[in-house]
């Protein structure tokens, strides 16, 4: 007997071991990764994106982690790609072969997104987009690219029948209207849509204009705009490009009304840039994907406001939501897994009343777009910025056009 007891207590050691091996196992980190620009042209963007994931991880792991997989935290890598489709495209090779990634997430531009979706395809990568507008990419059939942002066509629309709206209160002939916009994907297709959509409505076009996002000296490009004489300019583009603008704008004494879309020109930091006297008297406004004023997004704003000391921008929202769809997907498909993830993907619906976006809900349609998207248009008013549109989530209306 005594010669069969080191075996025993190896035996009794190996099986105690098991478990306590499965537990270390249960609270390994999930790593899912995120692709952004951290630097360059765009880095504004990226390093909001970081700090909103950042927030979102510590809030999904405080209440828990991914519960069905044993509640292991979650945890988001975020990746430079500098704003460059060539990086997005060798860092998403890095992250579908080298790291063996079970999905990606996007908090890239619509340029990096697009490299980023076809690369995607290509290894059968579940990829989804929480920050481009690009509607292109939802018409090339792709089956592993998924989108929970507006698109370009939400933008247009909204645009529409704000300006609509704008009129029809100010009576007399229709606004004559300007565009401005940044010539990538993002803001060029913005552009060509709403364009098509206002002329149709009989509004007249006086000038459309187009500058590279990096530049940072816009007069030039102001001054033809102001040259046409425009009572509302619709600009898109991101925050540094339409700071350099609207200082442009202030150097000619140049105040139309402004419809802008995307982050840009809703970002929380344009009193600072530009000054809170300038953007009001051009009440510059923005179809969004955020609205801080709004009841649901408190659980956000109070404690990204604590934390960072300053009210947080719609690519800070961008990189919070990324992390709880992330959460949801993974609580849904139950294991890491390409396949069975783009299953949960294709079956998953987030209730509004869960999301701290203006979204009516979070569920994706056979070409991967959500069919719960829904804009809100803000606007800088006494400094601060407020939801003005649509009627049914507006905490105030939006300013009059002058002179009507």
């Amino acid at each position: 007997m005594e010669s069969n007891r080191p075996w025993f207590g190896r035996l009794i050691a190996a099986l105690c071991s098991v478990p306590l091996l499965a537990l270390a196992q249960s609270r390994e980190p999930i790593t899912i990764p995120i692709i952004t620009p951290l630097s360059g042209a765009g880095a504004v963007l990226g390093q909001d994106i970081q700090k909103g994931v950042a927030l979102g991880v510590e809030h999904i792991n405080a209440a828990g982690g991914i519960k069905s997989m044993g509640g292991r935290p979650l945890r988001i890598e975020v990746v430079d790609t500098q704003g460059k489709p060539e990086i997005a495209r060798v860092e998403m090779e890095r992250l579908a072969v080298r790291n063996n990634a079970p999905m990606v997430l996007g908090g890239e531009i619509s340029a990096g997104t697009g490299a980023a979706a076809q690369f995607a395809e290509t290894y059968g990568l579940p990829f989804v987009n929480s920050a481009a507008a690009n509607s292109d990419l939802l018409h090339r059939g792709y089956k592993w690219y998924f989108t929970e942002q507006i698109t370009n066509e939400d933008e247009a629309a909204t645009w529409l029948a704000l300006l609509k709206h704008l009129a029809e209160k100010a009576g007399g002939p229709p606004p004559t209207v300007a565009f401005l916009y940044e010539d990538s994907p993002r803001g060029s297709v913005s552009a060509k849509l709403a364009k098509k959509l206002v002329e149709s409505a009989g509004f007249k076009v006086v000038a459309d204009v187009s500058y590279n996002r990096a530049e940072r000296n816009l007069l030039t490009h102001v001054a033809k705009v102001q040259q046409a004489k425009p009572e509302v300019v619709m600009w898109a583009g991101y925050t540094e490009d339409v700071a350099a603008g609207l200082k442009a704008m202030q150097q000619l004494n140049f105040t139309p009304y402004i419809l802008g879309a995307g982050g840009g020109p809703g970002d929380p930091r344009m009193p600072e840039l530009v000054g809170a006297a300038f953007i009001d008297k051009v009440h510059l406004s923005t179809v969004d994907y955020f609205a801080a004023d709004s009841e649901r997004a408190k659980r956000f704003v109070v404690p990204y406001t604590k934390q960072y000391g300053q009210v947080p921008s719609s690519y800070a929202s961008i990189g919070y939501r990324a992390a709880f769809l992330a959460k949801a997907v993974l609580e849904k498909s139950g294991k890491l897994d390409r396949a069975a993830i783009r299953s949960a993907l294709q079956g998953l619906n987030i209730p509004g009343s869960e999301l701290i976006s203006p979204f009516k809900s979070v569920q994706f349609a056979p070409d991967g777009h959500n069919l719960g998207a829904q804009n809100a248009v803000t606007q800088w008013q006494d400094g601060r910025k407020s939801t003005v549109w649509p009627p049914e989530i507006a905490v105030k209306p939006p300013a009059p056009l002058r002179g009507r």
